[in-house]
């Protein structure tokens, strides 16, 4: 089931303004009780109806607050919208407090015999839970939808994290008939505001007016009929495309408050859970000592203390680039990726090893604007070290990456270097590609069965994957998913190198495969590729909205031999082909031969650059049709007369 998340921060009860919800909670219209399919979209699952919101902060008694009510009806068209019965609000919390909820209903409408039942939302309906160490989560489930109920629900949230004014999000990923916002803010809080998204509101305007004696300023916001978000293949964060208003504190009483990004940087390097952790920790000291004891070579003794972390800190799967008191974290022996990298910055340190600080925004957390210097936009730190003129990435959070290899988390653009020597930015990217090479040898029969033996050999982001399978799961695990969509007759397996980080894993089969064959008299129709194939387009759309982002580099290669059954010829041998998109950006190459009864086939595929923007996204589409329709080729193979 879908969450909706309202990752909004927002204190003090709402008071009455005219600014109020173009709906009434519970008058439910005949119209939307008896909608079966939303006219703007016919294949939506579910349509809001109204999604209405408004924040304001207010200064009473010295004291300043924020709050935030909300007010949101929702269709339910089919099964699959039923997801949207569950939801949840995030509340951020830290030593002073926490944001309090107030002011909850939900309720359920359906048209049963002509009449409106409702079912209201009960105690046991609603539940909090810890989300990440910064936020809780306040879960509900609406009762007794089905297909054809209206849902309504609305609250406030009281805050005094009144930094972090609440953003408004009028795109979701089933389509929005209304969506309205109201931001009011008085004079002495100046917010640096900023839209996004590939769909424009409807209207908005900026107004002075006078609230309850306060001068404030209104922005407000209208967006009509908004279409679904459709995520598409290969992007990054739905939140860096998905339409929204941003806000950001500047200014407050004419005290700046956002800074720049150097004054962040050096208020970091003087955070306890910082810059002091990567000085401090001298309890680390003997331990470096130990480990690198005889080692003079640089990059063996980032290696050795990169293998230590990673044996004795598990990585807990919580993105931060804050951490907690080293020595707390080597006890517990688990941390955050802030606590074990900055548990590495420190051992390195403390080795005689010059390392800078990389704050950045992972792939799931969207792309960094520089325009607003603050540190809400980074939740991932890594290391740098500089050799030889040569730009080191560490990150030891991954057990089955190489050292000075990334996680592919991390390859969201540029990263903020942070050191007490060195600042700016610098691009995140990284040479190791996904690849995975295969090579079949195999024997075809009359009766076209294919015997053999299939090796594979993956290296970067694949053996990685590899590797994690395998060594979690069991090599029993491993095979029973390698033959999940096959139906193959495995008779042996081999494996080697699956612990060796530096080295390619390497796998080997023997097997006895049916399915890559058919027959029809004394022909044998053969599809060669057993491994690899590319049985359909990722891109099956016309047009692209967004950009296509790969993440990594992509390397496909394929090597086939056949022996085909004495007593038959090759009829048809499919034809070799080159394929390339523009700037080497990516390129196709099939070869096909044949030598005596020996059939050859070689196909390599690359994607060697990461991004392509929406004017390449035809020739990109283009390239994989050729390439599908390549590999669907098959050999044919006739009886001799």
């Amino acid at each position: 089931m879908k969450s909706f998340l309202f990752a909004v921060l927002t204190v003090i009860p709402l008071l009455t303004y005219a600014q109020k919800s173009p709906i009434k909670y519970g008058d439910i219209p005949m119209e939307d009780l008896k909608m079966t399919v939303y006219g703007k979209d016919s294949s939506a699952a579910a349509v809001v109806l109204v999604d209405f919101g408004i924040a304001l902060i207010k200064e009473t008694n010295g004291e300043t607050g924020l709050s935030f009510e909300r007010h949101t009806r929702i269709k339910i068209l089919t099964k699959d919208g039923l997801e949207w019965a569950d939801g949840s609000i995030l509340t951020f919390h830290n030593n002073s407090g926490e944001e309090r909820i107030s002011n909850f209903k939900a309720t359920a409408y359906n048209l049963e015999n002509g009449k409106i039942v409702e079912t209201k939302i009960s105690k046991d309906g609603i539940f909090k839970e810890k989300f990440n160490k910064n936020f809780n989560r306040q879960k509900f489930t609406i009762p007794n939808v089905k297909v054809g109920t209206v849902i309504e629900y609305s609250y406030t949230k009281n805050s005094e994290f009144f930094t972090d004014f609440p953003s408004w999000q009028f795109q979701r990923t089933i389509p929005t008939k209304l969506s309205e916002y109201w931001a009011l803010v008085p004079e002495v809080f100046v917010y640096e505001k900023y839209m996004q998204g590939y769909v424009a509101v409807t209207r908005s305007e900026e107004k002075r007016m006078t609230y309850y004696n306060f001068d404030v300023k209104a922005f407000h916001y209208v967006s009509e009929n908004v279409p679904a978000f459709k995520k598409e293949p290969f992007m990054t964060s739905t939140d860096d495309y998905i339409s929204r208003v941003n806000y950001a504190l500047a200014y407050y009483k004419q005290k700046e408050i956002m800074g720049t990004w150097e004054k962040l940087k050096a208020d970091l390097m003087i955070d306890d859970n910082f810059g002091k952790v990567i000085d401090g920790s001298g309890f680390l000291k003997e331990k470096v000592e130990t480990l690198t004891a005889g080692i003079t070579d640089p990059l063996k003794k980032i290696e050795v203390i990169s293998d230590w972390i990673k044996q004795n800190v598990e990585y807990d799967g919580e993105e931060d680039f804050l951490a907690l008191p080293l020595k707390k974290i080597v006890e517990k022996k688990k941390g955050t990726s802030g606590d074990i990298n900055l548990l590495m910055a420190s051992m390195l340190d403390k080795a005689g090893l010059e390392t800078d600080m990389i704050l950045l925004s992972t792939r799931d957390h969207g792309f960094i604007r520089k325009q607003f210097p603050m540190t809400k936009q980074f939740n991932y730190v890594v290391c740098l070290v500089r050799l030889e003129d040569k730009n080191l990435f560490l990150d030891a959070t991954e057990k089955y990456l190489p050292f000075d290899v990334l996680p592919d988390r991390c390859l969201n653009g540029e990263g903020m270097v942070v050191s007490k020597k060195n600042f700016g930015w610098i691009n995140v990217a990284t040479k190791t590609k996904a690849r995975t090479a295969v090579n079949a040898d195999l024997k075809l029969d009359a009766s076209g069965e294919l015997t053999g033996k299939l090796s594979y050999a993956k290296d970067g982001y694949d053996a990685q994957g590899m590797r994690q399978s395998y060594i979690k799961n069991g090599e029993e695990a491993y095979l029973k998913n390698f033959m999940a969509d096959k139906q193959w007759q495995i008779t042996k397996s081999e494996f080697q190198d699956i612990k060796e980080l530096g080295k390619q894993t390497r796998e080997a089969h023997t097997v006895t495969i049916a399915e890559h064959t058919s027959q029809a008299g004394d022909v044998i129709y053969v599809n060669p590729f057993v491994a690899l194939q590319f049985t359909e387009n990722p891109f099956k759309t016309e047009t692209r909205i967004y950009p296509v982002d790969f993440g990594t580099p992509i390397d496909r290669t394929y090597i086939c031999k056949i022996v085909i059954p004495d007593g038959y010829v090759v009829d048809e041998l499919p034809k070799s082909k080159l394929l390339a998109l523009p700037a080497n950006a990516g390129k196709y190459l099939y070869n096909a031969s044949q030598i005596g009864n020996t059939i050859s086939i070689t196909s390599t595929f690359l994607i060697n650059r990461t991004l392509f923007v929406q004017d390449e996204y035809p020739s990109l589409r283009e390239f994989y049709n050729q390439v599908v329709a390549k590999q669907a080729e098959q050999i044919v193979i006739k009886k001799k007369q």
